[in-house]
């Protein structure tokens, strides 16, 4: 699942392709990913025919303003009192192509991180929604799961919006201090202190990959319980989450699954990965071999010298 990283990484490069650029239509290949309104669209969801032509008639003819992020949630600014907002969930993704590099690719795109993985002529089977532009232009939505969502919301109505009502503090704000960390904590206690890192209402963006790598730079094992943890490791834990989660974005997230940026090339954060993904692989610290353990139905990875 894309974390932090990644949808800062699609925010980035999307701000600067999409701004000024004019819907001239949208087609949606698959009425469920769609919704207008701020109410929470599960994972089992439908949307009427209606609901479908209503989402792009109001997209229709105008303009996006700017992309911007809260938590993993991606937030199109368009002009008129609208916002459309898009959660990747699990596989969802965005590929952005211009008529040079559509010229260039044959709109073609590994859309699997694996070098094996075939090109894709998009759209595909996995594209539910495209937005074509005025000038040519064309920005796909592909979502293999189909976890993913769009959801139109009235600027006015954004904060209804339940995932935002729910979500904590931005880790990368300079509101984040160590205070409103351990504050965030004191309902976690019994917590293991990864499952703590991954809860959106203690801070939002840090899923299983970056939990990994935080934990192993602040030398604390994953399955800590918060109230363990002495002061000292948890300002460990505290400090190491802006490093971290910056360093993700300088090389353009994880590509591991099915993450790819907007101009369908990968991110390189994994050539700089720890733990994450590295069982039975030796510590690029000291030589331990990297063990994994189960954690809330997840696999996390650890260095069983390094983290205590």
């Amino acid at each position: 699942m894309p974390e932090l990283p990644e949808v800062q990484t699609v925010v980035s490069a999307l701000n600067l392709k999409l701004k000024s650029r004019k819907i001239k239509r949208v087609v949606v290949n698959l009425g469920k990913i769609v919704s207008i309104g701020p109410q929470t669209v599960s994972n089992i969801r439908y949307s009427s025919q209606k609901t479908v032509n209503e989402f792009a008639r109001l997209l229709e003819g105008r303009k996006f303003l700017s992309v911007r992020r809260r938590g993993k949630m991606l937030i199109f600014d368009v002009d008129g009192p609208l916002s459309l907002l898009a959660h990747l969930k699990m596989t969802g993704q965005f590929i952005f192509e211009d008529k040079k590099q559509a010229k260039r690719t044959g709109s073609k795109y590994r859309i699997l991180n694996k070098l094996t993985a075939p090109l894709v002529k998009l759209p595909c089977k996995f594209t539910h929604v495209v937005f074509y532009f005025t000038d040519g232009s064309t920005l796909y939505y592909n979502d293999m799961r189909q976890f993913g969502y769009l959801r139109i919301v009235k600027d006015e109505d954004i904060g209804k919006v339940k995932e935002f009502q729910n979500y904590g503090p931005e880790p990368l704000e300079k509101t984040f201090t160590f205070e409103v960390f351990k504050n965030s904590l004191k309902a976690r206690k019994k917590t293991p202190i990864k499952l703590a890192l991954m809860d959106t209402k203690i801070v939002v963006g840090i899923g299983n990959i970056y939990s990994d790598e935080i934990l192993y730079h602040a030398h604390v094992l994953p399955d800590r319980q918060v109230d363990s943890l002495s002061t000292k490791e948890l300002k460990a834990v505290f400090g190491q989450i802006k490093p971290v989660l910056k360093m993700g974005i300088k090389y353009k997230g994880s590509s591991v699954g099915d993450f790819v940026r907007p101009d369908g090339k990968w991110g390189s954060m994994g050539k700089h990965h720890f733990v994450y993904g590295r069982k039975k692989q030796p510590c690029l610290g000291c030589g331990t071999i990297i063990e994994s353990m189960k954690l809330g139905g997840r696999t996390s990875s650890f260095c069983p010298k390094e983290q205590h």
